[in-house]
């Protein structure tokens, strides 16, 4: 293996890794906006006590 291909696949793999990462950070961040937004309407709805 030569200086080159050693230093493609150091980069390949770092910018998977990378990807990998970014994707996971996304996917959660949308589930945690989901439950956000679903406690803001249970929050907005009056209580029953008030009705």
């Amino acid at each position: 293996m030569t200086h080159q291909e050693y230093v493609f696949v150091a980069y390949a793999l770092a910018f998977s890794v990378m990807f990998a990462m970014a994707a996971k950070v996304w996917i959660t961040s949308r589930s945690y906006r989901r439950q956000v937004e679903a406690l803001a309407v249970v929050r907005r709805r009056p209580n029953r006590e008030e009705r």
